[in-house]
């Protein structure tokens, strides 16, 4: 029981991982890159905390920290909206 709801919790962190980035795409929201990179900590650490809290998921946890990480590193190299105001003009 608890692999399947860890595995739900992968997916429904995927799904909102996603949706923020469609919606990065479609320029609904525009998250500075601070944003961005405190959205990936904020899920490296909640794979840490599953990593520590349950002895045999530790699989769970390491694909937790990886998806933070990956996404701490996409709010690495983007671009402040600022920046690509001036690029337009």
């Amino acid at each position: 029981m608890l692999s399947i709801t860890l595995v739900g919790l992968i997916v429904l962190t995927l799904l909102v991982i996603a949706i923020f980035y469609l919606f990065i795409v479609l320029e609904f929201i525009n998250p500075s890159s601070l944003q961005v990179q405190l959205l990936g900590g904020h899920i490296l650490l909640f794979g840490v905390v599953v990593l520590l809290a349950f002895e045999d998921s530790s699989w769970y946890g390491f694909t937790f920290g990886l998806i933070g990480f990956f996404v701490g590193i996409f709010g690495s190299f983007r671009e402040s909206p600022k920046t690509q105001k001036d690029h337009v003009d």
